[in-house]
This record gives structure tokens, sequence and C-alpha cells, in this order.
């Protein structure tokens, strides 16, 4: 069923309308791009956050950041308590300016595997959830859409969801702010977006083209339809991949 819709401007309104818009997509260019500066400059010298590598661990981020920067496949078999997660972000992450990374992915089967990547990012940020920021790195975590849902009882539409009604009428504040705050794991998510009074899932899904480092579940890229792999193709992003536990795939 369609519902078309008509309406005439003069010609100086649609004008003034286009510099508008412009201007707002060149404000966040200019933003973006300062951002990214800022990030691959302290990424290039950020130092290891720990007091030192590891047994093997220095190895393992080694063949990682080797990897990255030659574009290809690693397959990693390591021992428990290696440290394998922050031992593989950490080379990943300073590949990402040597590399032109634009995004980096760690894809996880499992919510404690979330929790133990976003603790190392944290670490290696400099701060935790509730600090301000001190390391130029935006950080989102994915969730589930029936674990992010304020309205469970609702369908995601305006007639039915009060979060869903004027969506995009409040996303562009809801945006900045949370590219501001920049750490947005589940929890830092939900505070912004209920602050602008927009959907925490659809404000994640949004903030995926303005973030460094997603952690997700697997079902988020490792399928044609999949959001991070639908986006990276869209958007011409170059990624890199961190598989969390392999094997469950």
């Amino acid at each position: 069923v369609e519902y078309p819709q008509i309406e005439t401007f003069e010609a100086a309104a649609r004008g003034a309308f286009f510099a508008t818009l412009c201007a707002l997509y060149h404000g966040w260019a200019l933003a973006q791009q300062a951002h990214r500066q800022r990030r691959d400059q302290a990424l290039a010298a950020m130092a290891f956050p720990q007091d030192r590598f590891g047994p093997r661990q220095r190895d393992l981020a080694a063949g990682v950041y080797r990897a990255f920067l030659q574009s290809r496949p690693l397959v990693v078999q390591a021992p428990t308590g290696i440290g394998k997660t922050i031992g593989t972000l950490y080379p990943a992450l300073r590949a990402m300016p040597a590399r032109g990374t634009d995004k980096l992915f760690y894809l996880t089967a499992k919510t404690p595997g979330r929790a133990v990547a976003l603790e190392a990012l944290a670490q290696m940020r400099g701060g935790g959830p509730a600090t301000a920021p001190v390391f130029p790195l935006r950080v989102l975590e994915l969730v589930a859409r029936d674990k992010a849902c304020e309205h469970p009882q609702s369908a995601c539409h305006g007639a039915s969801c009060p979060l869903a009604a004027g969506f995009h009428d409040r996303l562009p504040a809801a945006r900045e702010a949370a590219a501001q705050q920049a750490w947005l794991d589940r929890t830092g998510l939900r505070q912004v977006a209920l602050a602008h009074a927009v959907c925490p899932y659809y404000l994640g899904q949004e903030m995926v083209r303005w973030s460094d480092v997603v952690v997700a579940d697997y079902n988020y890229y490792f399928d044609r339809s999949a959001l991070l792999h639908a986006m990276t193709v869209d958007g011409d992003w170059r990624v890199g991949l961190l598989v969390d536990e392999a094997h469950n795939l």
C-alpha cells in the first residue's frame, strides 16, 4: 500500500534546506577526520597496558601484528591463562594506523567473552566505563535486540513504542552525545539512549558507523545479510576481525 504525500517548495527554500544539510554533514566529516587523526596518533604510541608481556605472550602478539599488517588470516591455539584477549587486541589496535584500518570487530559466541574483551579494552584505554574518556578510542558493545529492548511488549514502530515515535528527530543529539562519551558498553549506551528518549538497540546500530572497536556476537558479521558485514561492504570499510574461540563457529 502506498501513501503518497505531495508538497510544494520554493527554490529558495530548497536551496536553504540543502545548504543546512551540507553544513551538518560537513561538520560531522571534519569531526570524524579529527578524531581519526587523534586515534591513530594515540594507537601508534600506545604502550602495552601490563607491566610486561607474559611467557609466550610476546610471540602471540607479534604474530597477530604481522597478520594484520599483511591482511592474512591467523589461527591461534594457546593455553588458558596466557593472556590471549589482551595479547591479540593490543597488536590489532597497534596495527590499525599502520594498515589504515577503519574499524576493529571483536566477535565472540558468549556474553562472558564480550565482558573479557571490554575489560581488556578498558585497560588499554586507560579508564573504565565510569571514567571520562582518556584515550581517543570509541568502543561499542552490540547486544541482541531482546536484551536491549526497553519495551518488549511493544512493536518497533511509533504507534506502539514511545522510543520509536520521533526517533529520527532525537537521533542527532543522541548520536553526538554517544560519540562524545566514546565508551558505549551495554550500560553506557543505554544511559545515552534513555537520556535522549531513543531506543538503545537502534542507537547501537547507528553508532557502528562512528565507532573504532565493535564487540559483538558472531552473527553480527558471519552472514551476507548480517549488520556488520553489510555495513562494511556498503561503506567500503577496511576492517580487522578478531574471532574469539573460533571453534564455536
